[in-house]
């Protein structure tokens, strides 16, 4: 006896019971398991002497079965697009064989398991290439029509024509079923993977492939909800990119891409051993939610790591860049019970971190709520001076060391604010930049410096240069050059007149700087390399960019009579200054002593309060240009 239940249906017999002394090669339904498919034989009524009628015609279909083949696909292919689906993905020769194969396999006689498996992965097959199930079911129309031409070549030779194309009519109405079935459960399943498409986008970031905003916001909510119910501490850590801003400016958005994608790895990476979910909330800005440590120390651990992997240089278009991370730390119950609370006290102690140098991570304390409350009030009170023109010029002299002549001044930005009274850049430049101001602020500064140098020029000298700091924002404006020129002729000063301080952090794209650097040489404007010494470039810019001078970063002067690395570093800078034929000026000189070093090392201009603090204009007209003048006339 077979191990199978072997089910029958013939003229005395249902479907459903079983057969006994059917051998392997027999005529049978051989189908264990399988309700549905017995169902539908059931109700076509498919019995033990059909199947015995339609394996006795199994030679004659072996021989026209190229015939018969044919026939289901004719009319599909006299239909240009559905033959245009079909020889689009594979070959109908190929159909053909695969179609005869299974249709001499259907007059054996016997249905089982595997029938049904074949032909309904045959259908999928057709389902998958694009096949509509109507003109499916209308070949199934011409091949039945074909069989039962067949059989009516048979009359006189058979001894039961009329049940054959009976039994036939019925093998090719369980066939139609499968193949309907099948496009079903094709159809259920895309439905179910393009569900599952829109479900998985709306939640996730398409860049990085990271949980985004709505992500972080459901998980969270349930990560709040499991922890107050078994009363444990989690952590969310808002991370920030510093200076993201300036490879996307610099390099464009599809290396500001890479980039973010670059990142977002070596977060995941950093994160290994941690139970941790990473979000990208937009821009350079992540979001993660750590939980199940043994101490709140791993937090700490966790955000080293992170600061650690992010600050490795990234190659992007055959140079090294530099970035840093600033990550601020919530943790829950302490710093907040809700999603608003800590996603806000996380995100105010990352801002802490970049007020503070950034690289590195910060807890959230109740004093800085306090501080940021405070940030927010200056902010507000920053885009209204910018509107009430609430900003001053100061001017810092710079002297030759030995004369002590004057050679230019520094044009200082200060805030006269209407309660808080004089505010110096430190304050309120790092808040112009994060919210754009820096352009208004910007502007007004370098046409007020070139409107003031060109009124002393008028009145007599002396013709010196005003030096104006220049923003990463503004540097890496579209149209700068030309928005120079138009202020430049605006004020009346000549270009040579005008020097440019820009830091090493603008040179991280070599080419985009050397043209707008060049550009602006061959207008006669000089550059000045501010805080050098004290950013991450190569120094190989120094030879291929058009700069003019070098500033010592104050940072080296501080301590320069007793520290003997700040003596190698200002004596190497002045040194190489003047082998590439530029100018050097340290500024911060504040003592007798600074200034003697300076001198003994060929540093020839100063800049700092040892010589003058930065003055109102009216000062220094009084201090140093009305002098100038009447000495000139004596």
């Amino acid at each position: 006896m077979d191990h199978f239940s072997h089910l029958f249906k013939s003229d005395h017999h249902s479907c459903s019971e079983s057969s006994i002394g059917q051998n392997d090669d027999s005529p049978r339904i051989s189908l264990q398991g399988n309700p549905e498919v017995l169902a539908q034989l059931n109700m076509i009524n498919l019995t033990q002497k059909d199947l015995e009628l339609i394996a006795g015609l199994r030679p004659v279909v072996v021989e026209q079965i190229e015939q018969i083949t044919a026939s289901f696909y004719e009319a599909i292919l006299h239909v240009d697009s559905l033959k245009e689906i079909i020889t689009s993905h594979t070959t109908v020769n190929r159909l053909r064989q695969t179609l005869s194969s299974h249709l001499i396999e259907m007059f054996d006689g016997r249905i089982d398991e595997a029938f049904v498996e074949k032909r309904m992965r045959i259908a999928m097959v057709h389902q998958k290439i694009g096949l509509p199930s109507k003109w499916y079911m209308g070949s199934f129309q011409n091949l039945l029509s074909t069989l039962l031409r067949i059989v009516d070549s048979l009359q006189g030779t058979h001894p039961d024509c009329s049940g054959l194309a009976q039994a036939v009519t019925k093998l090719l109405s369980l066939e139609q079923q499968l193949v309907l079935e099948a496009y079903e459960h094709q159809t259920r399943m895309e439905e179910q993977r393009a569900k599952a498409i829109i479900e998985y986008q709306a939640l996730h970031d398409d860049l990085t492939g990271l949980p985004n905003r709505r992500k972080l916001h459901v998980t969270l909510q349930e990560t709040i909800e499991i922890s107050r119910e078994d009363n444990s501490r989690f952590a969310v850590l808002v991370l920030d990119v510093d200076r993201f801003k300036l490879i996307n400016d610099s390099l464009g958005h599809t290396y500001g891409d890479r980039f973010l994608q670059e990142v977002s790895d070596r977060i995941r990476k950093s994160t290994e051993g941690f139970d941790v979910m990473i979000a990208r909330m937009g821009g350079d800005e992540f979001t993660l939610i750590c939980k199940n440590v043994s101490s709140d120390r791993d937090f700490s651990e966790l955000s080293e790591q992170v600061v650690k992997e992010i600050e490795i240089p990234y190659r992007l278009q055959s140079n090294d860049y530099y970035v840093s991370a600033s990550i601020g730390i919530a943790i829950y119950p302490d710093h907040g019970t809700t999603v608003e609370e800590l996603l806000k006290n996380a995100d105010t102690a990352m801002y802490e971190v970049k007020k503070n140098g950034k690289n590195g991570y910060q807890f959230f304390t109740n004093e800085l709520d306090n501080q940021l409350l405070l940030r927010f009030e200056l902010e507000s009170d920053l885009r209204k001076a910018v509107k009430e023109n609430e900003f001053t010029l100061f001017y810092q002299p710079q002297v030759q060391a030995l004369s002590n002549e004057i050679i230019g001044v520094e044009a200082l930005v200060r805030w006269n604010h209407p309660t808080k009274g004089m505010l110096s850049p430190g304050i309120f430049i790092p808040l112009a930049e994060e919210t754009g101001l820096i352009y208004d602020i910007g502007t007004w500064t370098l046409r007020e410096a070139c409107r003031q140098m060109k009124e002393w020029h008028d009145a007599g000298g002396p013709l010196i240069p005003v030096s104006v700091n220049l923003s990463s924002r503004q540097f890496h404006q579209a149209n700068l050059v030309e928005y120079i020129r138009d202020i430049l002729e605006e004020t009346g000063l000549e270009a040579k007149y005008l020097e440019l301080e820009i830091t090493e952090s603008m040179m991280m794209d070599p080419d985009l700087s050397t043209e707008i650097l060049n550009k602006l040489n061959d207008f006669g404007v000089k550059i000045s390399l501010d805080d050098f010494g004290t950013g991450y470039s190569s120094l190989s810019y120094l030879k291929l960019l058009p700069i003019h001078k070098l500033k010592i970063d104050r940072s080296f002067i501080t301590d320069i009579t007793r520290n003997t690395s700040d003596q190698a570093i200002v004596a190497t800078i002045i040194s190489m200054a003047k082998h590439l034929n530029m100018d050097v000026i340290a500024e911060g000189i504040e003592t007798q002593g600074q200034l003697d070093f300076l001198t003994e090392n060929a540093c020839k201009e100063i800049q700092g309060y040892y010589f003058s603090r930065p003055l109102p204009a009216t000062e220094v007209e009084e201090t140093f240009f009305v002098p100038y003048r009447l000495s000139q006339l004596s």
